[in-house]
């Protein structure tokens, strides 16, 4: 049990930092999708428009 415990703790840790890392890249990219979506709008409102 002596080793198992701080593999463990190496794995959670692991674990997290990567959980943590694709959620920032998830906002990321979520947030980017919506910056595109709203320009396309924008475009079309301003097509519709003339």
């Amino acid at each position: 049990m002596d080793i198992i415990g701080p593999l463990m703790l190496g794995t959670i840790g692991f674990v997290i930092v990567f959980a943590y890392i694709n959620m920032r890249q998830t906002e990321d990219q979520l947030a980017e999708s919506r910056k595109r979506k709203a320009e396309a709008a924008a475009a079309r409102e301003a097509i519709a428009a003339e």
